[in-house]
């Protein structure tokens, strides 16, 4: 009997098991996007890349928050981790949202866990599901404002998108700050300074692709922290464009030949008033 007792026990925990495993599986979105990139991203994105972002910085727990600033619950990494991203597709952001990203729908989604180094193992403390690039953006502060540029830029509206950047600095109240924006061969950077000094960001977007590449963050309202893509080489080239004036030496010497060929002339003339030959 005791054996009977044991085994149904055990395949009841066994069978309850697979059924939660079953719903787990179900909620859990897909980590890959199968949707067409819109315009205004690279195409030459690549949604079904795991991107994985080695941490250098991350200084304490920190609440991860919506776009109604409702807490979804604390994560953690730390020097050595990883906060890994992969996108799950592009849908519309909720522009009713008290932290509405000023960026145009859709908008990017991903998965994003965070890994910490626990003597040298990699161990998964927290991941974050389906959530927006521009809810990422305002709870690890990478952008400004509203200005929630996070994982993914809008790469091919870069005129536009300097446009919102700037314009995150110029309230009065709140948020005043001064923005910088630098152009690279093959990158391009945003930095963010408020006035008051309780947050300072900068990301480094691929020109190519539009991914952020590294960021530096120091905020009051989340963590200090500084990550950079995994196998990607920060390339801080910048050509100048030709110089189109012309070099004085040459300037000089046609001047001396123009002054030369007057005075020439002008002696042959005189001659020829006086009838010299």
């Amino acid at each position: 009997m005791d054996i009977m007792n044991k085994k149904t026990t055990f395949l009841s925990i066994f069978a309850l098991s697979l059924i939660f495993q079953g719903l787990f599986l179900v909620s859990t979105p897909n980590a890959k996007a199968n949707q067409e990139i819109p315009e205004k991203y690279s195409q030459q994105l690549e949604l079904d890349r795991t991107y994985i972002y080695n941490v250098s910085q991350f200084d304490s727990k920190f609440t991860w928050l919506d776009l109604n600033w409702v807490p979804r619950g604390d994560a953690i990494t730390n020097t050595s981790g990883q906060i890994v991203v992969n996108f799950t597709g592009f849908y519309d952001d909720d522009p009713l949202a008290f932290g509405a990203s000023c960026f145009n729908n859709p908008i990017p989604y991903i998965n994003i866990s965070f890994i910490e180094n626990i003597t040298g193992m990699l161990v998964t403390n927290t991941t974050f599901y389906n959530v927006s690039n521009s809810e990422s953006g305002l709870s690890l502060a990478i952008g400004y404002n509203s200005f929630h540029s996070g994982f993914l830029i809008q790469i091919n509206n870069l005129g536009n998108l300097t446009t919102l950047a700037a314009e995150q600095v110029l309230d009065s109240g709140y948020l005043p700050g001064e923005f910088i924006f630098k152009e690279y061969d093959y990158m391009i950077e945003f930095t963010f300074k408020q006035d008051n000094k309780n947050q300072n960001s900068t990301m480094i977007y691929d020109r190519t692709t539009g991914i952020l590449v590294y960021s530096k963050v120091q905020s009051i309202f989340g963590p200090d922290f500084e990550i950079q893509l995994s196998d990607y080489e920060l390339n801080f080239q910048k050509t100048e464009p030709p110089d189109e004036t012309i070099p004085s030496f040459p300037t000089l010497f046609l001047g001396i030949i123009l002054t030369g060929a007057l005075i020439l002339i002008t002696w042959k003339v005189s001659r020829k008033k006086k009838g010299i030959q």
